[in-house]
């Protein structure tokens, strides 16, 4: 498998990267793509496809600053879901000494309690922190989630330093008010 950065200027891969995205997200979970091409240009984010061959595996965006990766989105290919692939699109982010955190949704359902399983699976711990997470598009309600971090639970101190990460940095990349990513209940 090859992980590539994606590339606007690669018309084909952007295209088949773009169309799994708007698939796999509701539209207040994702960028207007105006939004992404700012956020690409920012060298601590990392847009990746992963690919065999031509065929599109999945995506991997995440953030990288201090000792943190921030996993924002992650999809694999429909057509390929339930071979490992969504496991090995981790692994790939975990081969690193970065601190990994990632959200998701509240455990109201069996899919949310098997994405949280699927994490777990894969070494990730699901902490006592929640948050509302900003909203990416105007129309969009800032939404509760869960945090995840990997390889240890995060402490206080670094969920305060990941909200304020979110809050001065992706907020910019997004059509919503920053101000929407702010505390909650713990």
């Amino acid at each position: 498998m090859e992980f590539l950065q994606i590339n606007k200027l690669d018309t084909h891969r952007w295209n088949k990267v773009w169309r799994l995205y708007e698939d796999s997200f509701p539209a207040a979970e994702r960028r207007k793509e105006e939004d992404q091409l700012r956020a690409c240009a920012d060298e601590r984010f990392f847009p990746l496809s992963a690919w065999n061959g031509r065929e599109l595996v999945g995506l991997l965006f995440y953030w990288e600053w201090d000792s943190y990766r921030y996993l924002e989105h992650l999809a694999v290919n429909p057509e390929l879901r339930g071979q490992s692939y969504g496991s090995q699109l981790l692994r790939h982010l975990q081969d690193s000494e970065h601190t990994i955190i990632l959200e998701i949704d509240p455990l109201v359902n069996e899919l949310s309690v098997r994405r949280l399983q699927f994490y777990e699976k894969v070494g990730f711990t699901l902490t006592p922190y929640r948050f509302l997470h900003l909203a990416y598009r105007l129309e969009a309600e800032p939404v509760e989630l869960l945090i995840l971090s990997y390889p240890r639970m995060i402490t206080r101190a670094e969920r305060e330093d990941f909200l304020r990460f979110l809050s001065e940095v992706v907020a910019k990349y997004c059509e919503a008010d920053p101000a929407a990513a702010t505390d909650s209940a713990d």
